[in-house]
């Protein structure tokens, strides 16, 4: 199976793109987008991903992950989360993966990740990877969790096409653990990487504050936390971290 790589000098969003060409052609194939700026780049939910232009890594990947079922998507983040890791440990930078979709350093964020899947009953017909890599850019509007990047963390100045080739590399290794059926290996990983697991933090779901310990991320994706003598699972949307 090939890979087709498409360059663009600006785009509303490359998981836009790469779905509006979903639509219009037949494709078969694996399909990577890179993009200078982002006009509209987006985080989970309402959230916004903002770039300088040039300067970091704007990328989607389109997959087609037959071997996993519907039930079994967040898997893909896990080895799009592991992946990034991967990448920041060439580099000697110490990262965290802060559930369900950002990549941490001790400085601050320095990825974030959207996915996308198209679902036909219990089968996945297709993902699409979105990430965004802080590279070169050194000063961020003032987020309400800091931001970093390759060059706040190591001074060097990175190409963002040879990064995305180093990415795709690592990304395509962690594919092939979850082909080979390595899902207990991808898990422990992923829980060794996991921010804040077994510290005690304080978090929010609807109105309600409280402390807790994460214990873990079940195979559905959702974030496993401790409140007492409770362990709750939380969906997308339903906590979150109060502060930094």
């Amino acid at each position: 199976m090939g890979v087709r790589w498409i360059k663009l000098d600006r785009v509303d969003s490359t998981n836009r793109y790469l779905a509006g060409l979903l639509k219009r052609e037949e494709l078969r194939d694996e399909v990577v987008i890179i993009a200078d700026y982002q006009e509209s780049g987006r985080g989970q939910g309402n959230n916004r991903w903002h770039s300088n232009s040039g300067e970091n890594l704007l990328m989607s990947v389109l997959l087609f992950p037959v071997f996993l079922s519907a039930s079994s998507q967040f898997y893909l983040s896990r080895a799009v989360s592991l992946a990034l890791c991967d990448l920041l440990h060439a580099f000697h930078i110490r990262s965290r993966i802060k559930w369900p979709n950002d990549i941490m350093t001790g400085r601050g964020k320095i990825a974030g990740i959207l996915i996308e899947h198209g679902v036909t009953g219990q089968s996945l017909t297709h993902s699409i990877a979105g990430i965004g890599l802080n590279l070169n850019q050194t000063l961020f509007p003032p987020f309400e969790v800091p931001a970093t990047s390759l060059r706040l963390e190591t001074g060097m100045v990175e190409d963002p096409g040879r990064m995305a080739e180093m990415l795709h590399g690592y990304l395509q290794q962690r594919l092939k653990q979850l082909i080979d059926g390595s899902f207990e290996k991808m898990d422990r990983e992923y829980l060794d990487l996991l921010y804040r697991v077994g510290e005690t933090s304080l978090f929010i779901s609807g109105n309600r504050s409280f402390q807790g310990i994460i214990t873990g991320v079940n195979e559905y994706g959702e974030l496993l936390v401790n409140e007492g003598d409770i362990t709750q699972a939380y969906g997308f949307h339903a906590i979150k971290f109060s502060g930094y």
